[in-house]
């Protein structure tokens, strides 16, 4: 029986993401989809990942898929439940915990967010998880997805900033796990360095990595056939 894939979604967003790039993909999978965007009770990603858990059927296995924020929960599922994850899909995500200059960082985010509430911050948060070309091109997909998510809980978006902070450094889980990963790793991404990820998965052969041309941190909407070849191609390898 193939596992169920989970999608997690990230940080600035929710599960809605999911609807724009699924329809037609995955027919034959059983999906769980959950959203903790509004979510203001969890502390940690570990928290996240507890609470989601719970969500899940029981006694299944899973393939889990996370996108950015959604790959950190990701990879404390597996620590956590490894006998339930068959594989692990890292979009535009990291087991690299925050630097000490990107904590102050998302203490100010999560400052801003307290000041001036979800609209702002969204409406100068979207445009900046692309490559400009393609925010340049794509002005009605930016709009539509600005008006989407300033709506967002303002204390979900705080919490969420604030458990990213603290979350735990897990590469020497991922050195370490027999779980198969998979990266998803854009080129222009201004969030997540491609060579640190490189590098620890060398000589890691039940790993691997795709970097996606030109794309910047949003693959499912830059570059939509490339990820999904990757993660299907990635799937089915599991399945061989």
């Amino acid at each position: 029986m193939r596992p169920s894939l989970v999608l997690l979604h990230g940080f600035g967003e929710d599960a809605r993401m999911w609807d724009d790039f699924i329809p037609g993909r995955f027919p034959n999978q059983t999906l769980h989809i959950p959203n903790y965007a509004d979510w203001s009770d969890c502390l940690t990603i570990a928290e996240y990942a507890r609470k989601i858990v719970d969500t899940l059927p029981q006694e299944q296995s899973f393939i889990l898929i996370g996108h950015s924020m959604g790959g950190y929960i990701a990879l404390e599922l597996a620590k956590q439940f490894p006998q339930q994850v068959q594989g692990i899909i890292m979009l535009h995500s990291t087991p690299v915990a925050d630097s000490a200059d990107k904590k102050l960082q998302r203490d100010k985010t999560a400052a801003f967010i307290q000041e001036h509430g979800s609209e702002k911050f969204i409406r100068s948060f979207v445009a900046n998880l692309f490559a400009s070309h393609f925010v340049e091109s794509h002005q009605e997909l930016m709009d539509m997805l600005a008006n989407r998510y300033s709506q967002l809980n303002q204390t979900g978006l705080i919490a969420s900033t604030l458990a990213m902070k603290v979350r735990e450094d897990l590469q020497d889980f991922v050195r370490s796990t027999d779980i198969p990963t998979l990266f998803v790793l854009g080129e222009k991404d201004p969030l997540i360095t491609t060579e640190a990820i490189v590098e620890l998965l060398a000589g890691k052969d039940q790993h691997k990595y795709v970097i996606l041309s030109g794309v910047a941190h949003q693959g499912c909407y830059e570059a939509p056939e490339e990820t999904y070849a990757a993660i299907n191609q990635f799937i089915n390898e599991i399945h061989a």
